[in-house]
């Protein structure tokens, strides 16, 4: 093989190498790429849980709250009916 066959195959080799190099680096900022962009969907999934705890929260603070008031009224129901039915037997002769 002459001088000029061996440096030939040598740049050939270079270029190969180089090419392979420059696709790796392109293949490397898409990853990177896609690596911003999945971290900034799970900052904004990570808000939207935080604020989706917080409503909850306050639902079940609400709803706790519509117990107590359905508890109150229904003592207070049960109260006049108590009074209802003391008044409707008094007045029945009895």
């Amino acid at each position: 093989m002459t001088e000029m066959n061996k440096l030939d195959a040598a740049f050939s080799r270079f270029e190969k190498a180089l090419g392979q190099f420059e696709m790796a680096m392109k293949s490397n900022t898409d990853e990177t790429r896609r690596l911003k962009a999945l971290e900034g969907e799970a900052a904004s999934i990570q808000r939207d849980q935080q604020r989706l705890n917080k409503e909850l929260d306050q639902v079940r603070v609400k709803a706790a709250e519509l117990v107590d008031t359905s508890k109150q009224a229904a003592g207070k129901i049960d109260t006049a009916m108590g009074r209802i039915r003391s008044v409707l037997h008094s007045n029945s002769g009895a």
